[in-house]
């Protein structure tokens, strides 16, 4: 008595679960999120930085000029 293939799986560990599949998109999606994180905070942080720059230059601007005009 021989046995026969009725079907076949694809995947990791297809005996047991298609949970090793999802392993690898949870990875993949946790490090393209943390990517985009870090990418979103960089551009915020560096235009933060430059009004903060913008405005501090603003403020000292009419100050270093009164102080030029009392000698």
């Amino acid at each position: 008595m021989k046995g026969k293939i009725l079907k076949i799986k694809t995947g990791y560990n297809p005996n047991s679960s298609s949970i090793g599949v999802d392993i690898v998109v949870f990875f993949t999606a946790g490090a393209a999120i943390t990517v985009l994180f870090n990418t979103i905070a960089a551009i915020l942080s560096a235009t933060k930085t430059e009004k903060h720059d913008r405005l501090k230059e603003s403020i000292e601007l009419p100050v270093l000029a009164h102080r030029q005009d009392r000698g």
